[in-house]
């Protein structure tokens, strides 16, 4: 069972499946906040280089850009919510807490708040659900983040190598990178690292490498800096490259926020 919702600045997902996989992964990264509360199921959480173990009445917080994968370790039921947002959506009151992630247990109130969207959901048109579902976002992330603490899963193990290998990446993100140069670094093989990024990560070294520089060019290009610098600025001395890649991670032309101006 599936309902899905979409709007332009919102979008609201409800699914009921008995027929996941035991080593489903789910990757992926976005330029919305993710808002995901797992009902039933069981497996782990990746955000970045934090793992989770979670278990039914999580809910987990994605910021923009922010690398995640989930790999669902029950095949018998997976039931869950998830609502993606525009950032500017996010209420400005919480700020503060806009830049990192968060995974907590639901208490009541959470659960109630979310059995009753998804009751709004079947009782009105798209147009009056599209206002009650951006209401319901302030009230939950207000609520939600009043005590971040209270009922907040335990943060698990990364291998020390993917964690090294992140800060590195994330320390040269403007540097030309290339396996061999963050391999060399750790002092360790890049058949190694490749094995221990596919193996925890669902992705390849490299690949990891653009969706973060992807994402620092967003910045920069929000920031009025234009195409060409960006490319520049990251690394790149082939803006071909630099252009194949942005428009590989967000099917379209790298835009100065400033000017509107594509390049």
């Amino acid at each position: 069972m599936i309902t899905e919702l979409a709007f332009n600045d919102i979008n609201f997902r409800y699914a009921h499946e008995s027929t996941i996989n035991e080593a489903d992964y789910f990757k992926h990264h976005h330029v919305q906040y993710e808002i995901l509360y797992i009902v039933h199921g069981n497996g782990s959480f990746i955000i970045e280089n934090d793992l989770y173990n979670f278990s039914e009445k999580t809910i987990i917080i994605v910021p923009p850009g922010k690398y995640h994968v989930m790999m669902i370790a029950s095949p018998n039921l997976y039931e869950r919510y998830v609502i993606n947002f525009s950032p500017e959506l996010f209420p400005k009151v919480l700020a503060e807490k806009r830049n990192y992630s968060i995974c907590k247990i639901a208490d009541s109130e959470m659960q109630q708040l979310f059995t009753k969207l998804h009751s709004y959901s079947e009782r009105f048109s798209s147009e009056h659900f599209h206002s009650l579902l951006k209401s319901f976002l302030n009230e939950f992330l207000i609520l939600f983040s009043v005590d971040t603490q209270h009922g907040a899963l335990e943060k698990k193990d990364m291998p020390l190598l993917i964690k090294k290998a992140m800060e590195f990446i994330n320390e040269n993100i403007n540097q030309p990178l290339n396996i061999e140069t963050i391999a060399s670094h750790l002092f360790v093989s890049r058949s190694y690292l490749n094995h221990l990024f596919k193996n925890f990560l669902n992705t390849g070294v490299m690949q990891y490498v653009r969706i973060k520089k992807m994402y620092e060019a967003r910045k920069l290009l929000k920031s009025g800096v234009t195409a060409i610098q960006a490319a520049s600025l990251l690394g790149y001395t082939n803006y071909s490259t630099f252009l194949r890649n942005y428009r590989a991670e967000f099917a379209e032309n790298p835009i100065n926020k400033t000017s509107n101006f594509a390049i």
